[in-house]
C-alpha cells in the first residue's frame, strides 16, 4: 500500500523540493546511525562478540555520515541568480 505522499501532487518549487530532500536524508541519517549502534550493541551482547558490535556500529555510522553529507550539500546549495 502506498503512503499518502504518493497520492499528493509533487511540488514544482525548487525550494520545497530541497526541503523535502533534507527531511528525507536527515531521517535516513538518524535511522542508519541509530540502527547501526543499537543493532550492533544488541547483536554483540547476544553473540558475546565485541568485533560484531564494532563492525555494525561502523557500518551504521558510515551510512549516517553519508546521508549527513547529502544534507550538507543540499543546505549549502546556492541558487543561480
Amino acid at each position: 500500500m502506498y503512503s499518502m505522499s504518493y497520492l499528493q501532487p509533487q511540488p514544482q518549487n525548487p525550494i520545497q523540493l530541497r526541503k523535502n530532500a533534507v527531511r528525507k536524508y536527515s531521517r535516513n541519517a538518524v535511522v542508519w546511525a541509530g540502527s547501526g549502534v543499537v543493532g550492533g550493541a544488541v547483536l554483540g551482547l547476544l553473540a558475546g562478540s565485541m568485533s560484531l558490535f564494532l563492525i555494525l556500529a561502523v557500518v551504521g555510522l558510515v551510512g549516517g555520515f553519508l546521508n549527513w553529507q547529502k544534507v550538507q550539500r543540499i543546505v549549502n546549495y546556492k541558487d543561480p541568480q
